[in-house]
């Protein structure tokens, strides 16, 4: 569900929901929805080579219909080195694009992924979702 404080007018609001679930091994599941301009995708549970294509597939979709994307990994409870290339290859095309990428991560195993490979350092990251509106206002 949307938090309200992200959450636009209804009549601003998409009709359009995906959900897709990883491997039956690997708990995964991402979730995306059009608000107005934004790209909203949430992802719960491991992010890892199973599941990044995943990932990454709707990360490519989410950048080709939004003009930002916000990525929700708080619900996220793991990231490998596949997870990090998915993030920074939209990244990159977003920002080529002249659009916006931006995580909700909070402190954590996946926030510390990367912190530790750098990226915090080039990525717009907000310990929730509030926090990134209120970022935008």
């Amino acid at each position: 569900m949307l938090d309200a404080s992200v959450a636009a007018p209804a009549e601003a609001q998409a009709t359009h929901t995906d959900r897709l679930t990883g491997p039956p091994e690997t708990p995964f599941t991402l979730d995306m929805r059009f608000v107005g301009r934004r790209a909203v995708l949430s992802v719960t549970g491991e992010i890892d080579m199973t599941t990044a294509p995943a990932l990454q597939e709707a990360l490519e979709s989410a950048a080709g219909r939004a003009f930002e994307v916000w990525l929700d990994l708080t619900a996220a409870t793991f990231m490998d080195s596949t997870g990090i290339h998915a993030v920074a290859g939209i990244r990159a095309r977003l920002v080529e694009a002249d659009r916006r990428l931006v995580l909700i991560c909070h402190d954590g195993p996946v926030r510390r992924v990367f912190t530790l490979t750098g990226l915090d350092r080039h990525l717009e990251i907000h310990p929730s979702r509030s926090a990134a509106h209120n970022a935008t206002a």
